[in-house]
């Protein structure tokens, strides 16, 4: 009889092991196994979201006003901050660990001889499980590109691109354009996508109108206006002014807008309830975009993880004056640490440069060396371990001081896993069976 791995957490430890080479960017072997759950549709109407930061946001936006609308919606994000179910959610709701248990089982037993990614596997159990449940919406964000992504088997109803910036330059190429290809590519003929900036790239255009993709894009084709707190959006047949977002920062108002234009054009009905709209926009919440913990000392979680979301992550810090800031920071092997660092040397006064807790985590003394090169070496320090850069800079910190908290998702995962046990939440399950 087939042994099967007991505890979720040993089923991931396991995924990690089945495809240790080098990403595939194919998806023929996916395509097989979907093929095998002989799925007739994974919900009524899906959105797909691809972007090179803001991808997280927008999904979070549409799947709260769709909740709040009183659809039923299914979303898949990845990577998760602090427990594997956040990946997979119905009405808002993380799946159960049950259900991924049991459809790990059934997708080890159809996969025959198939390799799966770690992945693969999360992308396959999120569209048997959305396949189920009978859901209006389902809202899928891409991993990584857009093409070649294992979500972008899926046929989607519109996409979404949200902005496009320089990063996983070793896949998708090294400009603007060449990587505005890759994301066009969860575009479908016939079928409309929203850019959320307001000048989208030349490859964005031409590709649209090879395919006769339906592009649509900020101050084009939709407004946003500030009011104070409040803000209006509109369209050539549409206005309406709306609630503060709860997500911090201006560009989010950009991700908001192109999610009330997709939604209008699926069913414009859904802008028609002014209440139900209102708490849709109230009621977002996601983690580790610009969370703020405390306030006093002020402690603040971003995973910017990329010069662009470096730069935004300036921009909110920009609006409040602290006398002492200090960051840590945790990078991935693949990342470039200048393009993370040079948008913030103007404000942090101290580096705490930490090893993250993975085998693709750079080592906190490299991470230390490079920052040396920008910033006096007197004011950086390397730690082994997120307890002892946490503990340190908790010491540090006073109540007209700051700490960020950036550099990748793992870095922002592991100092909520410090800050939970140190405020004596409960902690979080993984190895239920």
């Amino acid at each position: 009889m087939k042994q099967y791995p007991n505890t979720l957490q040993d089923w991931l430890d396991w995924q990690q092991t089945l495809h240790p080479h080098n990403i595939d960017f194919k998806l023929e072997r996916i395509k097989s196994v979907y093929n095998k759950l002989n799925i007739k549709k994974i919900a009524n109407k899906v959105i797909i979201v691809a972007g090179t930061n803001g991808k997280g946001s927008t999904v979070a936006i549409l799947e709260s006003i769709l909740h709040e609308s009183n659809y039923t919606v299914g979303t898949f994000t990845s990577p998760h901050i602090i427990n594997y179910n956040e990946r997979i959610r119905f009405n808002k709701q993380e799946v159960e660990t049950s259900e991924l248990i049991q459809t790990f089982k059934m997708l080890d037993d159809i996969r025959g001889k198939t390799t799966l990614t770690y992945f693969e596997f999360a992308t396959l159990t999120a569209f048997y499980l959305f396949s189920k449940k009978n859901l209006d919406y389902v809202v899928l964000e891409v991993g990584l590109g857009g093409r070649l992504d294992a979500t972008n088997i899926i046929d989607s109803d519109l996409s979404i691109i949200t902005s496009i910036g320089i990063d996983h330059t070793e896949f998708l190429g090294t400009t603007i354009e060449s990587i505005a290809m890759e994301k066009a590519g969860v575009m479908r003929p016939f079928k409309p996508c929203i850019y959320a900036g307001q000048t989208p790239p030349t490859s964005l255009f031409n590709y649209a109108g090879k395919i006769k993709s339906r592009l649509k894009y900020n101050h084009n084709d939709f407004n946003i206006k500030r009011l104070g707190k409040l803000w209006s959006w509109s369209d050539s047949t549409y206005k309406i002014d709306l609630p503060e977002l709860p997500l911090i920062g201006d560009f989010q108002y950009d991700h908001a807008g192109a999610a009330i234009k997709a939604l209008k054009i699926l069913d414009p009905k859904i802008l028609d309830n002014k209440k139900n709209l209102d708490n849709g926009i109230k009621n977002i919440s996601l983690l580790g975009r610009y969370q703020i913990l405390s306030k006093a000392p002020e402690v603040i979680l971003d995973v910017a993880h990329n010069e662009d979301s470096a730069k935004k992550l300036k921009e909110n810090l920009n609006k409040s004056h602290k006398q002492h800031t200090i960051a840590i920071i945790g990078i991935l092997k693949d990342k470039d640490v200048y393009s993370l660092i040079k948008p913030m040397i103007s404000i942090v006064d101290e580096w705490y440069c930490v090893t993250i807790d993975s085998s693709r985590g750079m080592n906190a003394k490299e991470i230390q060396t490079r920052i040396s090169t920008l910033v006096s070496k007197d004011n950086i320090y390397a730690y082994d371990t997120m307890l002892s850069a946490s503990s340190k800079a908790m010491s540090r910190l006073k109540n007209d001081s700051r700490l960020i908290v950036y550099g990748s998702f793992y870095t922002v995962s592991e100092y909520l896993s410090y800050y939970r046990a140190l405020n004596n939440y409960p902690a979080i399950n993984t190895n239920e069976s």
